[in-house]
């Protein structure tokens, strides 16, 4: 069984800050035309090339191969395989194209560190993830700005929404990591924070919190970081027939929108525990937008903006009532263990070299908690993690990269130099006896409870 992980949204939102993109183009010529439009119970995805070419890549690869398994391409003499462990796109007999068209099932993939290209509503309506079409001639690694033209037609009596907006059909230019489309009967609803679609199929749980609590978080963190430059949207759907065997739920950010989709059947989901584990995810997602990332000067430095969601989502529900002292020390203890394991006597800024990404939300996590904990105390509650941050987006803003150095250089204003080295250290320095070490430093911070603190 495939049960709820945040592997997706963790390792997705790595992707985003590597490769974070505005959404629609500048001027850049697209190098293809994409149409998607429905076919019966199908989809089509037409391609018209700017030029001819005598093979297509994905601009996002897939290396299990799903799109070779899934899109069936019209014209016999086409072949969509994998070769160098990439899909590729081709004519039999060599030859050039300049217009090719696949057909598919709209059905949706769980798959890892990318998003799926469909993601079924259970009240009928369908989200596509534009990005997943993105293609080029022969490699896309020769487009740094690359830019697609997307046009989603939705069948009879159903209409689009695509940036915030209800349309008829959608016709746009776009670059980066591309966007959501809905395509349905659904009317979003639209308010000082948000504009959402929620499924009628999404468990009442769930639903009943993100009606409440996601415009209250978007409140709250444009008080912190200020306001968005557009309003965000929010995208949550339920497939209780997806038709594989397991069940789990996925999602994640891309620009300006949060995104959560649920498939298969387990009674968990509709239990009120399920919706709290929502509350946190959407918590988590809610504070990358208002992160606003941007391309990082290293992997190693990740442990900044997803352990930072991890302690900003904490502040926000400890905030607005729906996170105890008491569960947020329980959180903290569980993320010592974790980190404390997943280091395995390795640096934090190394943990993507051994697979371990993990590691940049648990320790990052923590890290950023004594940090909000010393700006508190140093400040007599004036300044907190909030203040580190806008200082950390301004210098960024200003030309600054986005790594460890500019951020604990920001966090240098408000804390102890102590505090300044030992996370320096924590971040590039394999860590002597990890999980006592850390509880010592939540329990001299008053973050641990009663019974998990040192003695």
């Amino acid at each position: 069984m495939r049960m709820a992980t945040r592997l997706a949204a963790r390792t997705l939102a790595l992707s985003l800050a590597a490769h974070a993109g505005a959404t629609m183009a500048g001027d850049s010529l697209p190098l293809a035309d994409i149409l998607l439009s429905p076919d019966g119970d199908h989809w089509r995805a037409s391609y018209t090339l700017a030029q001819p070419a005598r093979e297509l890549r994905f601009a996002r690869e897939d290396r299990q191969g799903h799109r070779v398994h899934d899109w069936t391409p019209l014209d016999e003499g086409v072949e969509l395989m994998q070769a160098e462990g990439v899909e590729v796109v081709r004519r039999k007999d060599g030859g050039e194209f300049t217009a090719i068209e696949f057909r598919m099932l709209p059905r949706y993939r769980p798959l890892e560190k990318d998003y799926a290209p469909f993601s079924p509503f259970g009240d009928g309506g369908l989200l596509i993830h534009s990005g997943r079409f993105h293609a080029c001639p022969n490699s896309c690694e020769d487009y740094e700005d690359a830019a697609w033209r997307i046009r989603v037609n939705p069948p009879e009596g159903a209409h689009v929404i695509v940036h915030g907006e209800v349309r008829p059909a959608a016709d746009f230019v776009e670059n980066g990591d591309g966007t959501n489309v809905y395509v349905g009967k659904a009317t979003p609803v639209d308010s000082d924070e948000v504009v959402a679609v929620v499924d009628q199929a999404f468990p009442q749980a769930a639903r009943d919190g993100l009606t409440t609590l996601f415009p209250q978080l978007m409140a709250y963190y444009r008080s912190e970081l200020g306001a968005l430059e557009r309003k965000p949207m929010l995208f949550a759907s339920r497939d209780a027939d997806y038709p594989d065997s397991g069940y789990g739920f996925q999602g994640g950010t891309l620009p300006d929108q949060v995104f959560m989709h649920l498939y298969g059947r387990n009674d968990a989901f509709d239990r009120a525990d399920f919706g709290q584990r929502m509350d946190w995810f959407f918590a988590h997602e809610a504070a990358h937008l208002y992160q606003r990332p941007r391309p990082l000067a290293s992997q190693g430095d990740s442990w900044i903006h997803e352990g930072g969601a991890d302690a900003m989502a904490a502040l926000a529900l400890r905030e607005l009532g729906r996170l105890s002292p008491a569960a947020l020390a329980e959180q903290l203890d569980d993320s010592v263990d974790a980190c404390s394991a997943g280091l395995g006597g390795k640096p934090l800024d190394t943990s993507h070299e051994a697979g371990r990404f993990d590691n940049f939300y648990s320790c990052g996590k923590l890290l950023q908690m004594l940090i909000d904990a010393d700006a508190r105390r140093a400040s007599g509650g004036l300044c907190d993690l909030w203040c580190v941050w806008r200082d950390f987006l301004a210098g960024v803003d200003a030309g600054e990269p986005w790594s460890t150095d500019t951020f604990l250089a920001a966090a240098a204003k408000h804390v102890d130099a102590e505090v300044i080295a030992f996370t320096a250290d924590a971040v590039h320095q394999a860590m002597d006896e990890p999980a006592p070490t850390l509880r010592a430093r939540l329990q001299a911070a008053e973050l641990a409870g009663e019974t998990n603190g040192t003695p």
